[in-house]
């Protein structure tokens, strides 16, 4: 697959700084943020407000498996790595995908990104995976969320009556 930063959008600028230069344990996680509580409002989670969200290193090493090829350039996903605590706590948008059992959040940051995190119950909220998307997937998301408010509305109003 190839991601919208390998449709020339984006521009490697070089390294700056990369997550990879910072020294962690092996088995360290590493505390991207908590949900916060415009996503619990907003997609009903009330049980998982201000769970810390975390990345294991299985997650980066599944990202960087399975997704470096994804990104413009190797320097490309060093600086999304390095950005992720922004991707989650300053996301452009957020989908909760209820068959999946998980968060989509979703920033523009040198091409559309996705963190994926899995919700489930326990301490903490796991990233499953980091990649970049197309925009067409995010409005792909926008439309299943407006889909998903108008059956809600339309099964309410019919309940009532």
């Amino acid at each position: 697959m190839q991601g919208p930063i390998a449709h020339g959008l984006i521009h490697c600028m070089g390294p700056i700084f990369f997550e990879s230069n910072i020294v962690r344990s092996k088995n360290m996680k590493r505390i991207l943020g908590k949900v916060s509580s415009e996503v619990v409002q907003k997609w009903q989670l009330k049980e998982y407000e201000n769970k810390k969200i975390v990345m294991y290193p299985e997650a980066k090493e599944h990202s960087k498996d399975k997704h470096i090829n994804d990104y413009h350039c190797e320097e490309d996903y060093y600086f999304v790595m390095d950005s992720l605590e922004q991707i989650i706590n300053e996301p452009d948008y957020v989908f909760y995908d209820k068959s999946k059992s998980g968060l989509e959040y979703y920033k523009n940051i040198r091409g559309n990104i996705l963190v994926a995190v899995r919700v489930i119950p326990g301490k903490e909220l796991k990233v499953r995976s980091i990649y970049p998307v197309s925009q067409e997937k995010i409005e792909n998301r926008k439309r299943k969320e407006m889909d998903m408010q108008m059956y809600n509305k339309y099964v309410i109003a019919v309940e009532n009556n």
